[in-house]
């Protein structure tokens, strides 16, 4: 794993809201940067202009070239003591009249361009001096007194000293805003996250605190934040279907403990008390007739068990087929034909269409299904096989018996393993509370459904629902 996927959430949303507070600050600063310096430089333009146009002025009241070249300390002082201001004086031939300092010596700017009026802001250039010395020059004609032949060149430049030691203790300033800040947002962002996942701490907490034995519990939706409310929620249907299965197990295990237990129950007492005393061959013969029974209810009935399993863990296969409801409900009919006539029940098969299944496993269901309306019905009445489809390419196969019927609370589970409708399962010996599951597991297989409709002491009606068959 990487070492971004097992950092803490928290310290994973500290560490971004400081990148997002240092690229929010960057971005800020290096706009306040360039604004301050585009600032600085317009005062520096500014203080050019107003210069070269004292320089003009000092120049009209002059009487000529030659005073200028006699005494330039008048123009001189008018930079005098301003900070990396610098003026040369020159004539109309480009010779040096005056200098304000030595670097001022070196500057120079081409007459050709030079205009005779008065300069503004687009006369302004960059200026580059002698030992990596940088700033902003102009330079304007300035005429002497009245003599509109007699100019002066003035050159003025200002060096970026204090633009540049403003700008730098600007960076430096902005760098340590930008380090501050995202400091304090990730220390205060990995706070405010670790109080936003309390809920989601407590939630796993009362999680990790569930156990088999208190599946009961829920979490409390009024407990959690907005966000969370789904999850919650999700989290109790979870734990829902948790304590029905769990709870299925257990009655699970307990009915199989008990089915198991009679059969073997009835083997060993009968057996124990042959074995009492001296019997004779047709006693012994006898016995291991009965033991057959015994043993074959128990084959069955673990046949069941591993064909549920496997259909739980889709191991079962199915081998699909068009399947005629005629042939195949009056084949079963007629399989069962002696098992009713014993009963003193009729058969009654009316079906038309076709469905698609596996034919073994439909036989199956729908075996179990007749066999279980003969047991609970009384003599002399009927028993009727339906086959139809639905129209919403579905096929219904119904069984239907008269007799005392199914209470509404018994509906629900009917088809749960080993469940059966009478409690002192007084029928133990004749099913095993699996039939109607295999059922169901077999409909589910198929993609079908299965369902129950029961009036008491009328009509009970078990449907198994599977695909139709398309019309080639």
């Amino acid at each position: 794993m990487s070492p971004v996927r097992n950092m803490p959430l928290a310290t994973r949303l500290g560490l971004l809201f400081a990148a997002v507070t240092a690229l929010v600050f960057s971005i800020a600063g290096a706009h306040l940067y360039q604004s301050l310096s585009q600032q600085l430089q317009w005062r520096d333009d500014m203080t050019l202009l107003s210069t070269i146009d004292l320089l003009r002025h000092q120049l009209e009241e002059s009487s000529g070239i030659e005073a200028v070249r006699a005494d330039p300390h008048r123009l001189l002082d008018v930079v005098l003591g301003q900070r990396g201001l610098l003026l040369a004086l020159k004539d109309s031939k480009g010779e040096l009249l005056a200098a304000s300092a030595s670097d001022a010596m070196q500057l120079y700017a081409d007459t050709s361009v030079v205009a005779d009026r008065t300069p503004d802001a687009t006369a302004i250039r960059d200026w580059y001096g002698s030992g990596g010395k940088r700033g902003r020059m102009i330079a304007a004609w300035g005429q002497i007194g009245q003599k509109p032949d007699d100019h002066v060149l003035l050159i003025v430049a200002r060096e970026d000293l204090d633009r540049a030691a403003i700008l730098k203790a600007y960076r430096e300033d902005l760098l340590w805003t930008v380090l501050a800040g995202a400091l304090a947002a990730a220390l205060l962002g990995y706070a405010i996250a670790r109080r936003g996942l309390q809920p989601v701490q407590t939630v796993a907490r009362t999680a990790g605190e569930i156990t088999a034995n208190q599946l009961g519990e829920r979490l409390r939706i009024e407990d959690a934040p907005a966000e969370l409310e789904d999850m919650v929620r999700a989290f109790n249907r979870m734990l829902d279907r948790l304590e029905d299965s769990f709870r299925r197990l257990t009655q699970f295990s307990s009915d199989i403990a008990h089915d198991l237990r009679t059969p073997i129950s009835n083997l060993m007492i009968e057996t124990q008390v042959v074995l009492t005393q001296r019997r004779s061959i047709p006693e012994y013969e006898a016995l291991l007739a009965s033991n057959i029974e015994e043993y074959e209810r128990l084959t069955r009935m673990i046949e069941n068990m591993l064909f549920l399993a496997r259909a739980d863990n889709a191991q079962v296969m199915l081998r699909k087929d068009t399947i005629s409801s005629d042939v195949e409900l009056k084949r079963i009919a007629e399989y069962f034909e002696g098992m009713a006539e014993e009963a003193g029940i009729v058969l009654n098969v009316d079906a038309d269409g076709n469905l698609i299944a596996d034919a073994v496993l439909f036989r199956r269901a729908v075996s179990n299904l007749v066999a279980n309306a003969i047991r609970h019905t009384a003599p002399g009445e009927r028993v009727t096989i339906r086959g139809y489809p639905l129209g919403n390419d579905e096929f219904v196969i119904e069984v239907s018996n008269p007799g005392s019927g199914i209470s509404p609370e018994h509906l629900p589970r009917i088809f749960d393993r080993f469940y059966r409708v009478d409690i002192s399962r007084g029928e133990s010996q004749s099913s095993s509370g699996l039939g109607l599951a295999i059922v169901k597991s077999i409909a589910t297989l198929h993609g079908g459904r299965v369902a129950v409709e029961s009036v008491p002491n009328e009509l009970t009606t078990f449907s198994l629902i599977l695909p139709q068959a398309r019309p080639a």
